[in-house]
């Protein structure tokens, strides 16, 4: 009965971790977008590693952001009681962050398509 107990509790994971993990795995995705949907469209004329220099800057504009919900999810889960409600934030937050991964890159590609 022991075991089963340690069991659970090494499964069960906080919301800050699931967090973080959620954002490491969207950050992998957002840069795979980016370098396959956005890194063609640019057009460098002249300049061949103009693309991977805008690839960085996009990257580096996005991790700012991300460390910023990572410790505001490090921040709730330990301020928070064992009875709060943090299921629907953190549904919220991991909703926000994967069609902010997903979307960005995609209109990205689109504006640098059209102009």
């Amino acid at each position: 009965m022991a075991k089963a107990r340690e069991a659970s509790l090494r499964a069960y994971k906080s919301y800050s971790k699931r967090m973080s993990d959620h954002v490491a795995i969207a950050l992998v995705v957002y840069t795979l977008m980016l370098i396959f949907l956005v890194t063609p469209t640019i057009e460098s004329s002249g300049m061949s590693i103009f693309p991977y220099f805008v690839l960085v800057l996009l990257v580096a504009a996005v991790i700012p952001l991300c460390r910023k919900l990572e410790r505001r999810w490090q921040a709730l889960c330990a301020t928070a009681h064992p009875d709060d409600a943090l299921e629907t934030q953190y549904v919220t937050d991991r909703s926000k962050l994967w069609g902010a991964a997903i979307a960005i890159p995609a209109v990205l590609a689109v504006l640098f398509t059209i102009f």
